[in-house]
């Protein structure tokens, strides 16, 4: 067999997994990694698709006994639901066929700490936008904001930010607002399951979120300043659970090799396997029965 100075490197990579180990892995993986704050989503997935990449390159070529022609088009990678560029935790990650899992995620539940600045608005409803207003904040009690979060529990109507991921007619919303197109966005219906203040400190206040999927963080602390008689945003932003992927399940960013990668993936089908279980197809009498 023809092995690279390249691929015996690459061997470092995963040195407890066979080779059909290593494949079966790769091929429907579901795994979490800690977003870094100020980078995209999608530039954490491409990080992790080249590390992916790699790995996928050398079991191929173990397979093969020769080096194989490894496209990047040939690993598909995923995630379950974007997180914005300042905010961290759980990102839940998809390989393969495990891909097809996200959309659970994508809708599903998910649960959030989130640190808001009394006082201030901004046109992104965070830290990384343009202040478009300021307003007193010292007539708000801890009383009076807890009182103002009942209003948000339950199923609520949520108008989205104009800079987020939404798209209409295929364009992001985020770049048509950039580019000075005009946007009106109705309100969603969506559902808070729960919801907390755990810190008041004006301007400061920390909250934990029990959302659905659609829920928009950023979109409630903006609405929660205008119901107090003031204004606010959204300063620090963590996701701390995705389904029932939680913060001890993901990896870190000086976690992020090969090796630890297929280790994660291994221990979300023993710990999460009924959750990751592709849903079994209806044979054509049962589909004409549930009708």
């Amino acid at each position: 067999m023809c092995v690279s100075r390249n691929v015996r490197f690459l061997s470092a990579f995963v040195p407890t997994f066979t080779n059909s180990e290593c494949r079966k892995l790769l091929q429907r993986g579901v795994f979490a990694v800690n977003k870094i704050k100020n980078l995209t989503s999608v530039e954490v997935l491409e990080t992790i698709k080249e590390i992916l990449l790699k790995g996928y390159y050398y079991c191929e070529t173990l397979r093969l006994g020769i080096e194989p022609r490894v496209h990047p088009a040939s690993l598909k990678v995923g995630h379950g639901g974007t997180l914005d560029s300042t905010a961290t935790g759980v990102l839940v990650v998809g390989v393969g066929f495990g891909c097809k899992i996200l959309p659970r995620l994508l809708h599903g539940n998910k649960k959030y700490c989130v640190t808001g600045h009394l006082g201030i608005a901004t046109d992104t409803y965070n830290e990384t936008g343009n202040i478009i207003q300021e307003c007193s904040y010292s007539h708000i009690s801890r009383q009076m904001l807890e009182a103002a979060l009942s209003r948000y529990h339950g199923e609520i109507l949520q108008t989205p930010p104009l800079y987020s991921a939404l798209k209409l007619r295929g364009r992001r919303i985020a770049d048509l607002t950039r580019a000075g197109i005009s946007v009106d966005l109705n309100p969603r219906p969506v559902t808070c399951h729960a919801i907390q203040c755990t810190v008041f400190s004006p301007p400061s206040f920390t909250l934990e979120v029990h959302c659905g999927g659609g829920f928009y963080v950023r979109s409630l602390v903006h609405d929660l300043g205008i119901a107090l008689g003031s204004c606010a945003h959204v300063r620090e932003l963590h996701r701390f659970q995705q389904g029932p992927f939680m913060e001890q399940d993901m990896l870190d960013s000086n976690e992020w090799t090969m090796q630890n990668i297929l280790i994660a993936i291994k221990k979300a089908k023993e710990s999460h396997g009924e959750f990751l279980k592709r849903p079994r197809k209806k044979h054509k009498c049962e589909a004409s029965l549930s009708r």
